[in-house]
């Protein structure tokens, strides 16, 4: 049997880009893409797409598995974007994967691939210099930031399912933050905030962390691999080098605003309950702390070293929201 696929958050751009290459593989005979928003495709494959809410009853979601013989499971649905509504944020983080892991298992699945992050490894004890985080470091995530904490928690899930079930293939991602020319969420939010012409961008004051980034193009390919192997465990996905935050506002043309962490912190979270910021102050956790990972596993284990590197990844996100008169990420003026 070729592969039968269930994909959750099938509406996502990355998703749409990896369903539609599945769709004209010879070895996918089928496709079922799941999401809250509701989505209309046509691939080169049979394929069904449904309104689905991962945090229904998770017997309905089984019964879907089985009744279109689904052999493989992507788990992409994620609440990526802050919104004020906790109790939601965790439903469809923690409770929908927990839907999700435990479908899979009544379903018998041959495959599943769950998309952590490595945000699920922000500690203020990390390393800003190598060696850095291996697959085997904790993965405790910042309490302050709903994101990371809850992929750190649902982390310890997916790898409690891979105990559980030995006859499923189960294969962690953790990709650092992912940049291209379409990436339109949190993390740009985050750069653009409060106007993409705004001078300076906030910082935490006596921090400039290192920062890792993976472009589209490549975790696009290791998505495509990871549906495609055999491959268990989990691993590490970054590009190439490190951006300091210093350098990733100097190359959105903005200068860092640097604010005491007793300033800061209130500040942004006041701003965030008065909904006049886009993200709860927890997030600057994220631009305080380093969190870089060791990706060797993923090049000489999974045999795919990414094609850009940490500032390359920048560079395309900065070629798509177009900034001809910013500055590089190596800190020189464009050409015209």
């Amino acid at each position: 049997m070729g592969i039968r696929l269930a994909i959750t958050g099938s509406s996502g751009y990355l998703a749409e880009r990896l369903i539609e290459r599945l769709g004209a593989d010879p070895d996918c005979e089928f496709v079922l893409g799941l999401d809250i928003r509701p989505v209309t495709r046509r691939l080169g494959c049979p394929s069904e797409f449904l309104q689905f809410d991962l945090t229904e009853a998770w017997r309905r979601l089984r019964d879907l598995l089985q009744s279109r013989s689904i052999n493989t499971g992507l788990h992409l649905a994620w609440q990526f974007n802050p919104i004020h509504d906790a109790r939601r944020h965790r439903q469809v983080d923690v409770q929908g994967s927990e839907n999700f892991f435990r479908a899979a298992g009544a379903a018998c699945l041959r495959r599943v691939v769950y998309a952590s992050s490595a945000t699920a490894y922000v500690n203020p004890a990390n390393p800003s210099e190598p060696p850095f985080l291996s697959e085997e470091s904790p993965v405790t995530g910042t309490p302050r930031y709903l994101y990371s904490k809850h992929k750190s928690e649902v982390d310890g899930k997916a790898q409690a399912f891979a105990r559980e079930h030995a006859t499923i293939s189960t294969l962690i991602l953790r990709p650092a933050i992912v940049l291209g020319p379409h990436t339109r969420n949190i993390v740009s939010t985050m750069m653009e905030w409060p106007a993409r012409g705004f001078p300076w961008m906030a910082a935490v004051r006596g921090s400039d962390p290192p920062m890792q980034f993976i472009s589209e193009e490549d975790i696009g390919e290791i998505l495509y691999r990871a549906i495609k192997s055999d491959w268990q465990g989990i691993l590490n996905c970054s590009g190439d080098g490190v951006v300091r935050y210093s350098e990733l506002a100097q190359a959105l043309g903005k200068k860092p605003l640097p604010l005491p962490p007793f300033l800061i912190y209130p500040i942004v979270e006041l701003l965030w309950s008065l909904r006049l910021a886009p993200f709860p102050a927890g997030v600057l956790d994220m631009v305080r702390y380093p969190w870089l990972v060791d990706s060797t596993r993923l090049k000489t284990d999974f045999g795919y070293t990414p094609r850009h590197s940490s500032r390359q990844a920048l560079e395309t996100y900065l070629k798509g929201v177009g900034q001809p008169e910013k500055l590089d990420v190596q800190g020189k003026p464009r050409s015209a």
